[in-house]
């Protein structure tokens, strides 16, 4: 797990309520039952921590946290 992934899952566990132990990079937003909403509180939570915007293409129900993941490793290694 790299340092943006284990503090990107402790966030979304903390202020989406989704359990630690269903957090995988290869599940989908759906499959965790992340509404558009939560999806929203996503993107703001990825910008306030690691200072990046996601891409809206990226938070579709279809999407994964790799894909996120993703999204913030090369714009974090941009900034």
């Amino acid at each position: 797990m790299s340092a943006h992934q284990d503090r990107l899952f402790a966030l979304v566990s903390e202020k989406l309520g989704v359990a630690a132990e269903e957090l995988d990079t290869a599940a989908t937003f759906d499959a965790l039952d992340l509404d558009s909403l939560a999806l929203i509180e996503l993107s703001v939570i990825v910008q306030k921590e690691f200072g990046v915007q996601i891409d809206e293409t990226a938070l579709t129900p279809e999407n994964t946290f790799a894909d996120i993941l993703t999204e913030i490793d090369s714009k974090v290694a941009v900034a």
